[in-house]
């Protein structure tokens, strides 16, 4: 018993990553099992808005972002307290 010859490697036809090496993203998010369509700066900021309690009215990116950043730290006490080791 023998072994096989090998036979040799195409590499025109050998399949290459992209250049990050990770698949391409699409034109399209998965969002709690359905497609859409990304949504514009605006959405995305109005989204941030209902996730935050101080975010009702008009409000101001900057002010959106200092807002959410201050309900995380606040959310992230919460956590350590419930747990049992404040920090």
């Amino acid at each position: 018993m023998g072994s096989r010859p090998r036979r040799p490697i195409n590499i025109n036809t050998r399949r290459r990553p992209n250049s990050h090496g990770r698949p391409k993203k699409s034109s399209k998010v998965v969002i709690n099992g359905g497609s859409h369509a990304r949504s514009s700066v605006p959405d995305k900021l109005e989204a941030l808005k209902n996730l935050i309690p101080a975010g009702n009215g008009d409000i101001k990116p900057d002010q959106l972002f200092q807002e959410t950043a201050d309900y995380i730290v606040h959310l992230q006490a919460k956590v350590s307290i419930l747990q049992g080791t404040e920090n």
